[in-house]
């Protein structure tokens, strides 16, 4: 069902290119076919898929749908003992790669699908059991703050429905989609690879390499400008900091192409002064939001209501409102978190995420979880004050501080090594006429770049704000006990550091 169904391309039109090749809706069909197979025959119920972003991965991820069995994919950028934990977590019988894989290399390797080259390895089941609610299919694994990465169970249905909506809201007739985040990302499986095929289109492929990564970090923005020249997409997802190197490549004397007309933007906030400028360079962005255990996706604008500074509106396949100024979604959404039956069956999602509804628009103001309480009793969202600040376009990285104290302070890390501390100073007098006297930033340090090495950043780039407060907890002391602690030298402190961007990667 699923391939007459979902894949809906005619069977001589190109569905993937990669590196040059190219397999067409007949010949994708004919390899699903392959790998359902054998996943059928040798009766496996979960199975890991560990591939960079090729046509395997998609062949694998779509043949467990046909097969109905379950798929964990394996990020590549997990670290060993996070990849290693999703492994037990889940229990899988198989990790499907396309080369030796070095911590199962003493293992059994079968070749299972000869026509794109996907290489399977019987994994040891221990005594941990695995619980997961009915209708499993895909179980997608998020690393939150403390760094171990959570199950969420999605269904098929509940991850074509998305896929769907965002068909219907890409508004074009032709679809070329370069997907430039990791497969395993699930923004960009079902919006990045689901809603192209379904909309018949065809889906570009590329190595972590060609697109200028190195795990989760973009090492080379050259290849990824030259990437897109090459390809020439209709559309792409990016997070806020790719968006920022589009928007460098911009100012730089870079022209998008006249191809690419959508772009959306997930994973985080985007500030709208960001925005603005990526539409004044000819960037069609368009910013949207979701979470996992949403199935990705909810709100989007688009071409027929684009609201600068907002999540846009419903896609149509949930429901979103408000409860005490609390983000709650409900209709489409996960079926649990792996092993832990209490969450099974949710009848609705709470998201942590502040915001409000206008018009049917949605506009986020922060994280429940992450809103601080001055010595004056006002509630502050650092969040808010930290995307105007990352809007600025000389900052790479920022936490805001003020529990319990009069003011707020700031640790920076800078965008490049020619950042001056005056052009800090300049942004941050900037910022402050946009924000109430109690939110303005009175002082900050320039601080090395938050990474998974130092432990104040997870995987998947999202700041650990709890350890970074720890971590610098003498800074921030530092801050409030003495007004000219700001260093005045003209460059960034640690420019050895800021060489290196690390990108956040969209849920």
């Amino acid at each position: 069902m699923l391939l007459e169904k979902y894949l809906t391309g005619d069977d001589a039109s190109v569905a993937l290119k990669h590196h040059g090749k190219s397999l067409t809706y007949r010949e994708l069909k004919d390899a699903i076919a392959q790998l359902a197979n054998w996943i059928t025959e040798n009766d496996v119920s979960r199975i890991a898929i560990a591939f960079d972003n090729s046509f395997a991965w998609v062949v694998a991820d779509l043949a467990c749908q046909q097969a109905e069995a379950c798929c964990v994919p394996l990020p590549l950028f997990f670290s060993e003992q996070q990849q290693q934990h999703i492994l037990s977590e889940s229990q899988c019988e198989y990790l499907l790669t396309d080369a030796e894989h070095p911590a199962f290399a003493s293992t059994t390797m079968k070749r299972v699908c000869k026509t794109v080259d996907i290489v399977g390895y019987a994994l040891t089941s221990d005594t941990t059991s695995v619980c997961m609610p009915n209708g499993t299919h895909k179980i997608t694994f998020t690393s939150g703050s403390t760094g171990a990465p959570k199950g969420v169970c999605l269904s098929s249905e509940s991850q074509w429905k998305v896929a769907q909506s965002i068909s219907n809201a890409f508004e074009q007739d032709y679809v070329n989609h370069l997907c430039l985040l990791p497969l395993s990302t699930l923004l960009e499986n079902i919006a990045g690879v689901y809603a192209p095929l379904l909309h018949g289109g065809t889906v570009q492929l590329a190595s972590a390499s060609a697109r200028g990564f190195e795990g989760s970090r973009l090492v080379n923005p050259q290849a990824l400008i030259g990437l897109i020249d090459s390809v020439q997409p209709t559309s792409v997802i990016l997070v806020p900091e790719l968006l920022m190197v589009l928007l460098h490549a911009c100012s730089q004397g870079w022209v998008p192409p006249t191809s690419l007309s959508f772009i959306a933007v997930g994973g985080a906030h985007v500030s709208p002064v960001l925005l603005a400028q990526a539409q004044a360079k000819g960037l069609p962005v368009y910013e949207g939001y979701g979470l996992s255990e949403a199935v990705s996706v909810s709100t989007l604008n688009t071409g027929q209501c684009n609201v600068v500074g907002t999540a846009g509106k419903a896609l149509g396949h949930n429901t979103l409102h408000i409860d005490n100024g609390e983000v709650v979604i409900t209709g489409n959404h996960f079926l649990g978190y792996l092993n832990q039956v209490e969450s099974f069956y949710p009848a609705h999602v709470r998201t942590g995420d502040l915001g409000v509804i206008n018009d049917g628009v949605l506009t986020l103001s922060g994280r429940k979880k992450n809103i601080m309480v001055n010595s004056a009793g006002r509630n502050v969202s650092p969040e808010w004050i930290e995307s105007l600040l990352m809007g600025s376009g000389v900052l790479r990285q920022v936490v805001v501080f003020c529990e319990a104290r009069p003011h707020c302070v700031a640790l920076l890390v800078p965008a490049s090594p020619h950042i001056s501390i005056d052009g800090i100073h300049k942004a941050i007098a900037l910022i402050n006429q946009q924000l109430p006297d109690y939110a303005q930033i009175e002082n900050f340090d320039v601080v090395a770049p938050f990474t998974p090495e130092n432990g104040l950043l997870t995987q998947t780039g999202k700041i650990k704000r709890d350890d970074v407060i720890t971590h610098y907890s003498g800074t921030i002391a530092a801050l409030y006990r003495d007004p000219q602690f700001i260093s005045h030298t003209e460059t960034c402190t640690h420019p050895e550091s800021c060489a290196t961007q690390t990108i956040t990667f969209g849920e």
